[in-house]
């Protein structure tokens, strides 16, 4: 007969460390590690975000002369000078408007055109809408410096430069791929016995669309709807390239002109420039911000 043997004690410790619960040190050691892991990468994120929009924001605040000559991060003596002085710039109530409306309509025509499009890609089986589908990320993968000139070219020959149109068709142009691509997904992740039990119950297409799709697909379009309003309102080399008179300029590339029209370089109304230009698209992100972080988490979940 077999004898058996006793293990060894090398192995019953290994069996009993490897049986044993986890002590209140290795509870600490875990979650130390997972923070470091996680909180110096977001720890740096944060400050690489954050810290140039406060310097700017403090250096607002202050005296122009203050900022070459104080040591100080913070202002000895809090203004908002540069922010009266900004609001009270010849053509500034003009360049606001100018960016509100390009960005209202660089938002609600492509997400109107996108919405069709990728519920066509997600929806119904027609040849090579694979190929369709890719072919629309050309505008996205062509860097946007080369096509500056044959827009030029072709604007000049329309005669549409210094036009809302031409600010209009360029920006919809840009943005109806992304928000394409970003809605197929969600379209594509709506389970399809839903639509054909709206469609038993007689509803066309378009019903299907709005009643089924969109409700279900919401956070989809709002994340769409806000990488629309942050390409439309941060634009600049389309403006750069295609308009030139004064009072169809945008604020980016008033920021940007700001240099060449001001004698003096008064760095304070620099810096309450940018963060006048810079809020509204702040205030449109903390506003989404919560459906915005759903569609991303739906989305890795789907």
């Amino acid at each position: 007969m077999a004898t058996l043997t006793s293990p060894s004690g090398a192995a019953r410790r290994e069996v009993s460390a490897i049986g044993r619960p986890p002590s209140l040190l290795d509870h600490l050691l875990r979650r130390f590690g997972r923070a470091i892991l996680i909180g110096i990468p977001l720890a740096f994120l944060v400050i690489w975000t954050m810290v140039p929009i406060i310097w700017a924001l403090l250096a607002s605040l202050k005296d122009p002369l203050e900022i070459y000559e104080s040591t100080t991060f913070l202002p000895r003596d809090p203004s908002l000078r540069a922010y009266w002085a900004v609001l009270g710039m010849d053509g500034f109530p003009r360049w606001m408007f100018n960016s509100i409306l390009v960005t209202v309509v660089a938002t609600i025509v492509p997400l109107i055109l996108s919405i069709l499009a990728a519920y066509a890609f997600a929806k119904y089986l027609f040849p090579f809408r694979h190929v369709l589908l890719l072919m629309y990320l050309i505008p996205r993968i062509i860097p946007r410096v080369s096509l500056i000139v044959p827009l030029n070219d072709l604007m000049t020959d329309l005669g549409l430069i210094n036009t809302y149109w031409v600010l209009y068709l360029t920006y919809i142009a840009s943005a109806v791929p992304l928000a394409t691509w970003i809605l197929v997904g969600f379209f594509k992740a709506v389970p399809k016995e839903i639509e054909e039990s709206a469609t038993i119950d007689g509803a066309n297409m378009w019903n299907r669309l709005r009643y089924v799709i969109l409700p279900i697909a919401w956070p989809g379009v709002v994340t769409a709807a806000v990488l629309c309003i942050r390409e439309g309102w941060n634009e600049f080399a389309f403006v750069l390239a295609l308009v030139t008179e004064t009072g169809m300029r945008t604020l980016p590339y008033a920021l940007y002109m700001m240099r060449d029209a001001m004698g003096v370089q008064d760095f304070a109304i620099y810096n309450a420039f940018t963060i006048l230009t810079v809020l509204p698209l702040l205030l449109v992100y903390l506003l989404l911000e919560r459906r915005v972080v759903e569609s991303i988490v739906s989305g890795a979940v789907k």
